[in-house]
């Protein structure tokens, strides 16, 4: 083995970096041959009983991971759970053993080959992400069938680096950050489980690297950084020496942040700034508690169809919506409707221009049964807490008069079941395409708040596919027409008497958050880990000294102009941790 050191990069998937050594997690792939079968029905009833076991063993696993960990965590395997027990699947496998009379290891790992091939063949990287999932569940029933003794991360060692091909959700959601500093993947990208998980957990982490496990070997020493997407094996002493250093620089950043944390966002003349998180996961309530936000300003709801491939049941929503809505009653819970389309893939929907297709609002305005579903668990889950319904990419009045006629009408039907909602819930839409930032003076009449969707709203005002990495560069939320329009519906919400959001990785920026601050934003909604920066942004400014940087900055005509004059003007204003860790 190779002692020099060696340097691998990847995607930075979670922030952070540390020390540690390696703990090599390899789960070979179980033997799927196929082999001849004389009894049909007794190797069907062998397959049954083997989905039976892994059902039964991901439901304990579920239930030690809530009693040790977090309830968050243990829902997470549950999808897991409804693919087992998906009746076309076992359709599938159960005729494949009959026709070709063949063990049903084989039969299973077949069948599940096609639908991680119709995942890798879409153009979603969220659903390519998603063949890890299938391919964890895939291996668990195999060797169940086989009698196979599972391995897991649970056997790492102290200040351990996991180091992995891929590492499966089941095995993410048993991180113990008290045991693991690290991880470092193959596979993996920022949109997959074990990016979500090791955020939630604040595990530092690396996916997406190409080779790391053929150069590797257990207990090697390693560095793993998290914010670059670098992992070091066998650092030099230099190399050690200048990450010890950083490590000592970012642990005093992060003491600081924990100042920051209990902070109240209000400015030092008095305004209050309503700070909330933007999450995706149940998992990341971890995250949204530790760092004091002030409720939830997005719950993205896709990954409940996404993982799946088809529309969850009202009762998979309900009890998602619900414990999250639990546990941070009395906080607000912002729960936006399905953005399905664009990056998103929706089965069965292939476009060839997908931004500019069958999206979000339009998907569940073609597919109502689908969405009147969703609604029904949205308002079931108010009962239980501080429920905000939101609806993404509204482009025309005709859409928000729609999806509130099928809203109403679904709080008919709950009344006349006699089922308790909130019948007060506020409504409110998503301002991220210029049609609705231009006729936002028309929506406000039709809702009691609007979110600003800066990240969508930067793409289609200056039409950049911000996936794109030919035209990313043009993509910036600091162009003064991105500005402008922001600008104009904060002021025309004040103007109607609702109130005015905005999640985006905007929100996050320090020059970007005063931007906001100084247009009189109501909310930010951000990633929980910028929380604690924000509230130190906040109440280390006064609205009146920044209202005349923002007016200037309007009136530019380029983003670098707006830059220039951020960085010339703010720099005596920000402490200078805000600006960041030292990476």
């Amino acid at each position: 083995m190779d002692r020099r050191e060696i340097r691998f990069r990847g995607v930075g998937a979670s922030p952070g970096i540390a020390r540690g050594r390696l703990f090599c997690f390899m789960l070979p792939p179980p033997d799927v041959a196929a082999r001849k079968v004389t009894d049909v029905d007794k190797e069907i009833g062998r397959f049954n009983a083997g989905l039976e076991r892994t059902a039964q063993q991901l439901a304990e696993m579920g239930e030690r991971i809530s009693r040790e960990l977090s309830p968050t965590i243990g829902q997470f395997l549950e999808i897991q759970v409804m693919i087992l027990e998906d009746r076309e699947l076992k359709t599938e496998v159960e005729n494949f053993i009959k026709v070709y009379q063949t063990n049903s290891e084989y039969a299973f790992n077949e069948i599940m080959k096609r639908h991680s091939e119709k995942l890798l063949a879409s153009k979603s990287k969220y659903f390519q992400d998603r063949t890890i999932d299938l391919w964890d569940l895939t291996h668990r029933v195999i060797r169940n069938l086989a009698g196979i003794k599972h391995t897991s991360v649970i056997d790492a060692p102290k200040r351990t680096i996991i180091a992995a091909h891929d590492l499966p959700p089941s095995e993410a959601a048993l991180l113990n950050p008290e045991m693991v500093v690290g991880l470092a993947c193959e596979r993996g990208g920022e949109t997959s489980h074990t990016a979500i998980m090791a955020k939630a957990f604040g595990i530092p982490a690396v996916l997406g690297v190409e080779g790391l496990m053929k150069r590797i070997q257990d207990n090697l020493p390693g560095i793993i950084d998290g914010y670059k997407g670098v992992v070091i094996v066998n650092p030099r002493p230099k190399t050690v020496s200048l990450y010890n250093h950083r490590i000592r620089e970012i642990q005093s950043y992060e003491k600081r942040l924990d100042e920051f944390r209990g902070l109240q966002p209000f400015t030092k003349d008095g305004r209050h700034i309503e700070l909330s998180a933007n999450i995706e996961l149940p998992a990341e309530v971890i995250a949204v508690k530790k760092n004091e936000a002030e409720g939830i300003g997005l719950f993205r709801t896709e990954f409940l169809y996404l993982s799946i491939g088809e529309p969850p049941t009202e009762e998979d929503q309900f009890e998602v919506y619900s414990w999250v809505v639990k546990e941070l009653s009395p906080k607000p819970v912002i729960i936006r409707t399905y953005d399905l389309g664009g990056d998103k893939f929706i089965p069965d929907y292939e476009e060839a221009n997908p931004f500019l297709g069958l999206r979000a609002i339009r998907f569940c305005l073609t597919e109502p049964d689908i969405f009147k579903v969703q609604l029904r668990a949205i308002l079931r889950a108010s009962h239980y807490g501080n429920v905000k319904v939101m609806f993404p990419m509204i482009s025309t009045v005709e859409e928000l008069k729609r999806a509130k006629v099928i809203l109403k009408g679904v709080m008919g039907d709950l009344v006349r079941e006699g089922v308790p909602f909130d019948e007060n819930l506020e409504v409110g839409i998503m301002i991220e395409t210029p049609s609705a930032a231009l006729l936002a003076d028309r929506l406000a009449r039709y809702v009691d708040f609007f979110s600003i969707g800066s990240n969508d709203l930067t793409q289609y005002v200056l039409a950049v596919d911000r996936s794109n990495l030919k035209v990313a560069k043009l993509f910036d939320h600091f162009h003064p027409s991105v500005l402008r329009l922001i600008k104009s519906v904060i002021d025309i919400g004040h103007k109607h008497h609702i109130w005015v959001g905005l999640c985006g990785e905007m929100a996050s920026d320090p020059f970007g958050l005063v931007l906001l601050l100084g247009m009189e934003i109501d909310e930010l909604s951000m990633n929980p880990l910028a929380i604690p920066t924000a509230k130190r942004v906040i109440t280390s400014l006064k609205i009146k000294d920044i209202s005349s940087v923002v007016m200037r900055c309007l009136e530019y005509a380029t983003a670098l102009e707006v830059r220039r004059h951020l960085n010339k003007c703010l720099r005596s204003l920000l402490p200078e941790e805000v600006l960041g860790p030292p990476v």
